[in-house]
């Protein structure tokens, strides 16, 4: 991993901007920083960053580490900065965003920092006048819902919490050509977080969060269960990431738990059933996920009871289903987002650890490096690097019978 450059392809050291939290307020929409490369305008945390259409990347809302944020932001990756943008109406953290299909953004419910309930509130951003619209309320106030963007265009929106952190199970449904909710047919499980829910290539959509993962279908406005109670790993998650793989499957790894802090899943819209992955090295929560233009994901980030921020770096390869060391982050950070852009560099942003909550951005660019395999070392046996940071198991190593005396 590397930090932003004004380019984005050198390596540049920037002072890290941290920003120490002495309890929520709501600010006024200003901008506190300017001028530093790589780095966002402000410090942030608690928000979903977004890709726009044009490959910018929108950070709307969240926390400084002092109060809860109306000032946005977009990161411009032809020159590596970010730049001001319209203030959000409501200023709001623990919020979901998703890119509708004509290429604006809904973000919808999260809580203001000034008490602690949550939000109905929704609003439209249009990345041509970087202004924002609202729209019509959600039927419930929601913290840290689940929302995926439907096949049909239509976004759902389900569960979250409650103006008194009461688990919600109901959801809505939002239809962005009129810019109104209508209600869904209520999941059977609490759902939550910002991140758990995929759109699968059957136009399915996929829930995993809590102990019983759903399966959402738009043509029939009813829910099914999504493989067993707990999983393959038969644990509740929490704090994780849920990933769709270029072959269909969908990863899960992390969470709260222990049990599922150290695991990994995937489960099969084919067969309807979860798997166990082998474990990868490092037990994690509240870390970032991505698929990179070579198709293997990268989880970056996060934290652990045992260890406080992380700034390790797995590669998971669907291909075989196994682990890999990447090159780690330069700042431990948990709650960060990370974001594949056109040119297919992964940008991770946002976040905060011990010092603080976090402003500067950091990126990793795919190498040119071709791996060696088993066939093109003749003679190569056993366990071996394939000069591009994996291990290549090239089988037995067998010792030639002797002959003769």
């Amino acid at each position: 991993m590397r930090r932003l450059s004004a380019s984005c392809v050198t390596v540049a050291l920037f002072t890290v901007v941290f920003s120490c939290s002495s309890g929520p307020r709501a600010d006024t929409g200003a901008s506190e920083l300017s001028g530093v490369p790589g780095a966002l305008l402000t410090p942030r945390r608690l928000l979903p960053f977004v890709l726009l259409e044009d490959g910018r990347v929108l950070a709307a809302g969240g926390h400084d580490g002092h109060r809860t944020l109306t000032a946005c932001e977009v990161f411009d990756p032809e020159t590596g900065e970010w730049h001001a943008t319209g203030a959000l109406h409501t200023g709001r953290r623990n919020h979901a965003t998703v890119r509708l299909g004509d290429g604006r953004v809904l973000v919808v419910g999260g809580t203001n920092g000034l008490a602690m309930g949550a939000l109905a509130s929704a609003e439209v951003f249009t990345p041509s006048t970087g202004t924002w619209t609202e729209v019509a309320p959600m039927r419930e106030p929601r913290n840290d819902p689940a929302v995926v963007l439907l096949a049909d265009g239509r976004v759902l929106v389900a569960g979250g919490t409650d103006v008194d952190r009461r688990v919600l199970r109901s959801a809505e449904l939002f239809e962005p050509m009129t810019g109104t909710w209508s209600p869904a047919e209520p999941p059977a499980f609490a759902r939550g977080g910002a991140r758990t829910a995929v759109l699968l290539g059957d136009g399915r959509a996929l829930f995993a969060s809590g102990l019983q993962s759903e399966l959402y279908d738009a043509t029939t406005g009813h829910w099914e269960k999504a493989g067993l109670v707990g999983g393959a790993a038969g644990t509740h998650r929490l704090g994780h990431t849920v990933t769709l793989l270029p072959d269909g499957r969908v990863l899960v790894v992390g969470g709260v738990t222990q049990r599922a802090a150290e695991t990994a899943e995937v489960f099969s819209p084919v067969t309807g059933a979860w798997t166990l992955l082998p474990s990868p090295t490092v037990p994690r929560e509240n870390h970032a996920a991505v698929v990179t233009s070579e198709g293997a994901v990268l989880v970056m980030g996060g934290e652990h009871y045992t260890t406080g921020a992380l700034a390790s770096v797995e590669r998971f390869e669907p291909t075989t289903d196994t682990w890999s060391p990447s090159p780690a982050l330069h700042d431990a950070r948990e709650g960060a987002t990370a974001l594949l852009l056109p040119d297919e560099t992964v940008v991770l942003a946002g976040g905060w650890n011990e010092l603080g909550t976090l402003a500067l951005s950091e990126a990793y660019v795919p190498d040119s490096c071709v791996p060696a395999t088993c066939a093109t070392r003749a003679g190569a046996c056993g366990a071996m690097a394939d000069g591009c940071g994996r291990v290549l198991d090239c089988g037995p190593c067998t010792v030639p019978e002797r002959t003769g005396p």
